[in-house]
């Protein structure tokens, strides 16, 4: 594409921000806006593995991703009595694979800090239109103005406010898996020290790590069917309800839960798509495919497709890049969902059946056929 071209990118997170520094970088001053008045990520744990490590090693953020890495050696998996059923070194885990660990508001920041010279960013704007022709998408924002772009990147997420403006819902396939997440960050109540825990039950479980800043970082996920998540001010309620009963420290974090600030929660829900651009709007990460938290790749996946969809940009025509874009990731992606799918039925078991074999599984196979499991999985995305 012309380097004058215009292209407009919605949503400054991983892949927003990444996809604009990458585009800066080559001439191009792409325009990026975000619904919220700052730069806010929830701090959790996210890895760059595979085609992202060495994208971020040719951006130059290489270094300063592992210079911010949350000094966790371990990974543990207990029963509902707390004792352990596996434990996993790190060292050997991640042995021989290209991976690198931060937390998702660290990697955010890193990457605002890059794209501030590079791209116009605008804040608390989000466009309320989207009209195309032929050769141009004609954006409307929410403060009134109007303006052309060449290219239109929907980077924002699981509810993409660009997928809803720019494709049909025959489109879309919201393929949920029948659970439910939340997350937060917390004091360190239970004195955890370079460990990441995994509190499993039957039909729900919690995962506690410690971050950079020797705090904790918890997610849960458990069984649902519901659709969407209640309002925030009822969240942690919901999350009390649904684990009532839950083992000594897992009711430690959920009352050390924070009482200042609103809760993550949403369903999990996989995003399928058709094709993953229209005309002149092309979708990146969660907007075009999410992964879910159970995946561990949704990072990984979107920091690599905000690369390689830039990367096509400055070299073809946007139709072919959008083409090449899609044809590099989509096989990965729909591999990376199915196992996902599989392996919630294992994570969450919902019978009797499977959750035994699960905890047997964990106590007595060796950790060898967990870390070739991981070590696959981190070497696609």
């Amino acid at each position: 594409m012309d380097k004058n071209s215009r292209i407009l990118i919605s949503g400054a997170g991983i892949a927003g921000l990444t996809c604009a520094i990458w585009l800066g970088r080559n001439g191009f001053r792409p325009v990026v806006i975000e619904k919220s008045p700052t730069i806010r990520a929830d701090g959790y744990l996210v890895s760059l593995s595979h085609a992202s490590y060495h994208y971020a090693r040719r951006l130059d953020l290489l270094s300063k991703v592992q210079a911010l890495k949350p000094m966790i050696g371990e990974s543990s998996y207990h029963d509902r009595r707390g004792r352990a059923m596996m434990t996993l070194d790190f060292r050997e885990l991640f042995a021989g694979i290209d991976i690198a660990q931060i937390m998702r508001d660290d990697l955010e920041y890193v990457l605002y800090d890059h794209c501030l010279d590079l791209a116009e960013i605008r804040l608390a704007s989000s466009a309320i239109s989207i009209e195309q022709d032929n050769d141009k998408a004609k954006v409307t924002f929410d403060d009134g103005g109007c303006e052309e772009f060449d290219v239109v990147i929907g980077a924002d997420g699981l509810h993409s406010n660009t997928r809803g403006l720019s494709f049909q819902a025959t489109d879309i396939n919201r393929h949920y898996l029948g659970l439910f997440s939340s997350a937060y960050r917390l004091p360190n109540v239970i004195g955890l020290r370079g460990r990441f825990e995994n509190h499993m039950e039957r039909s729900r479980y919690m995962c506690v790590y410690t971050t950079r800043d020797d705090d904790l970082a918890c997610a849960f996920i458990w069984q649902s069917d519901k659709a969407t998540a209640p309002p925030p001010d009822a969240r942690m309620g919901e999350l009390l309800s649904c684990y009532h009963g839950a083992p000594s420290v897992v009711q430690t974090v959920l009352q050390a839960a924070p009482e200042d600030r609103t809760i993550y929660m949403d369903p999990v829900i996989q995003i399928e798509m058709k094709q993953w651009w229209n005309r002149n709007v092309v979708l990146l990460g969660d907007a075009a495919h999410c992964l879910t938290l159970l995946s561990g790749q949704g990072a990984s996946s979107a920091f690599w497709g905000a690369c390689a969809l830039a990367e096509a940009l400055v070299g073809q025509s946007k139709t072919d890049a959008f083409k090449t874009y899609e044809a590099t990731l989509r096989p990965v992606i729909v591999d990376l969902q199915r196992v996902t799918r599989r392996a919630a039925k294992w994570y969450i078991p919902r019978t009797h059946v499977r959750y035994a074999l699960r905890d047997t599984a964990m106590r007595y196979l060796p950790n060898s056929f967990y870390q070739r499991y991981f070590k696959n999985k981190y070497s696609k995305a």
